[in-house]
């Protein structure tokens, strides 16, 4: 769930919001600096772990599969660090960020279609607008046959 990152981000929050108190910078400034000094370590941990996965369970063959695998490892990697940061913005003790952002996880995995398809979940809350703002209901859409 990549939250490992949360404590540093915290703190990296306490710093930011004394700066922007002193007018050195805004928010923009700071979150394209944070997501683009973070790329190169989720680039790394991405094309890593997706190069071991792909060859231990033989996925697709061929470099443009491997490659889309690693890109949609990566986007995906880059949406929960995007939102552990929103977390931390809004929570500014750790532990109680990362209990958050596990829960919102949790709940994004339940409405996803992971345990059940999506047209089996309950309409009224948990289909309509949980699942769709789930970033793993967009990864896992299955394809029904009409």
């Amino acid at each position: 769930m990549s939250i490992g990152g949360f404590p540093s981000l915290v703190e990296d929050m306490k710093v930011f919001q004394r700066e922007r108190l002193n007018d050195h910078y805004g928010v923009t400034a700071f979150v394209i600096s944070n997501t683009i000094s973070a790329m190169p370590f989720l680039v790394l941990i991405t094309f890593i772990s997706g190069t071991v996965f792909n060859f231990m369970v033989h996925l697709h063959p061929g470099f443009e599969h491997h490659i889309f695998f690693v890109l949609c490892l990566y986007a995906s990697v880059t949406v929960v660090e995007s939102l552990m940061m929103a977390i931390a913005s809004i929570v500014p003790n750790f532990l109680m960020g990362i209990i958050i952002g596990a829960g919102i996880h949790g709940i994004f995995m339940l409405v996803s279609g992971y345990f059940r398809l999506p047209n089996d979940i309950p309409k009224p809350v948990w289909r309509y607008p949980m699942s769709y703002i789930s970033f793993h209901f967009w990864a896992l859409q299955v394809k029904e046959k009409y």
